[in-house]
């Protein structure tokens, strides 16, 4: 059997396309790699390493959901940070701030309603630290302390 290296892409269904590129490209920092005529856009965080991670594709109907959350890895809590001071400053609805024992997260809302995550991991040695409600208004030492000490 072969073995799987890793995700490569997902697909949404979009209600309104330009919209949600904006939203993509504006708030989290996208780029469009290419598009396919008006049905597709397909777009990445780093075209040098990846041509896309997410394809958003005209078509979704009525108030359906499509997935349950997309997640976006990045480099540190200070990223985390900075996106949800991002979010706050753009009117994007922030649904949650937590530590899951491991990293750092903050739960958010794109214009569609898809429920989206960036989230920076925290290394804790042997075990899983502080899982539960945090306040990113905190340095980002304060945070990385209080996951550490569970």
């Amino acid at each position: 059997m072969g073995r799987i290296s890793g995700l490569s892409h997902v697909g949404v269904f979009v209600k309104d396309l330009e919209g949600m590129t904006k939203f993509y490209c504006d708030t989290l920092g996208l780029t469009v790699s290419h598009r396919n005529e008006d049905r597709m856009v397909f777009l990445t965080a780093d075209i040098e390493r990846e041509d896309h991670e997410i394809v958003l594709v005209r078509g979704r109907d009525g108030d359906a959901k499509i997935i349950q959350q997309l997640s976006f890895r990045v480099g540190s809590v200070e990223d985390v940070r900075a996106f949800y001071k991002t979010f706050k400053d753009m009117g994007v609805t922030i649904q949650q701030t937590v530590s899951h024992g491991a990293g750092v997260s903050c739960y958010f809302y794109d214009p569609e309603d898809n429920r989206l995550e960036v989230f920076a991991d925290i290394p804790v040695e042997g075990r899983r630290g502080y899982s539960g409600p945090i306040d990113l208004e905190k340095s980002s030492k304060e945070l990385v302390a209080q996951v550490i000490a569970g």
